[in-house]
């Protein structure tokens, strides 16, 4: 496995575990198809079976994982059909949410959205993909927090889990220039005019380029989020 995860604390081991396994999902650490071995799990998070195998029946009950046989799980095969079904309903979901944090984002709020969409232009003008996809991430769950509307904000990150593998197939990408400009720049300038409207339509075209570009390469063998070499021109 190539993504990294750090160590438990003593406490709340199941919760880590899953914890740690939502963020690889939703921010494309963990590709379509991917087989999850139990004990390699247990080794890099350094607990043991038990606590891993609950959060992976977890993430299977949430229809974020796949029970395989032996015991073992894999990451789900998303079909195109599901990919664009899914796109849809974040768009009310996400489109809500904008909406619903326009006009309650102050300086502090402001600032950390700023911070995190330079993290997400940075990454993408060093060609960095997965660092731009966790960047993208957190910038996306930062304003959506920002609703102030949990049981929302639980449903959109039951959605990201379960296609977030598939934003490996944002790439590879044509060059564009690196800084120009992208959704998240409309995005952010709507939610200063405090124009809901304006925001939750920067949203949707977000969501709208994203699901374009992964039907693009939707079924490539190889994802390639995470080689250096591919920038990140559209965000998901």
């Amino acid at each position: 496995m190539s993504f990294v995860l750090s160590e438990a604390p003593r406490a709340s081991l199941t919760a880590f575990v899953e914890s740690q396994l939502r963020e690889a999902l939703m921010s494309g650490a963990l590709r379509p198809g991917q087989r999850l071995n139990t004990r390699e799990l247990a080794r890099q998070l350094g607990t043991s079976l038990t606590p891993v195998r609950e959060a992976l029946l977890k993430l299977v009950a949430a229809g974020a994982l796949d029970a395989a046989p032996a015991q073992a799980f894999q990451v789900p095969v998303v079909t195109r059909e599901r990919y664009r079904e899914i796109a849809t309903i974040r768009k009310s979901l996400e489109g809500l949410a904008v909406e619903a944090a326009c006009g309650r984002i102050d300086a502090d709020g402001f600032a950390t959205l700023d911070r995190l969409n330079e993290a997400f232009r940075a990454a993408k003008a060093d060609g960095r993909a997965g660092d731009a996809l966790k960047a993208n991430r957190a910038f996306r769950f930062a304003l959506y927090g920002l609703a102030g509307m949990p049981a929302l904000l639980g449903l959109i990150e039951q959605l990201w889990m379960q296609i977030g593998p598939c934003f490996n197939y944002l790439y590879p990408q044509p060059r564009l220039a690196a800084g120009g400009r992208h959704n998240h720049d409309v995005l952010l300038e709507a939610l200063r005019a405090g124009d809901a409207r304006r925001a939750r339509t920067a949203l949707e075209q977000a969501i709208d380029d994203g699901t374009s570009l992964v039907m693009e390469h939707f079924g490539f063998d190889e994802p390639t989020a995470g080689r250096q070499d591919l920038p990140l021109l559209v965000v998901p």
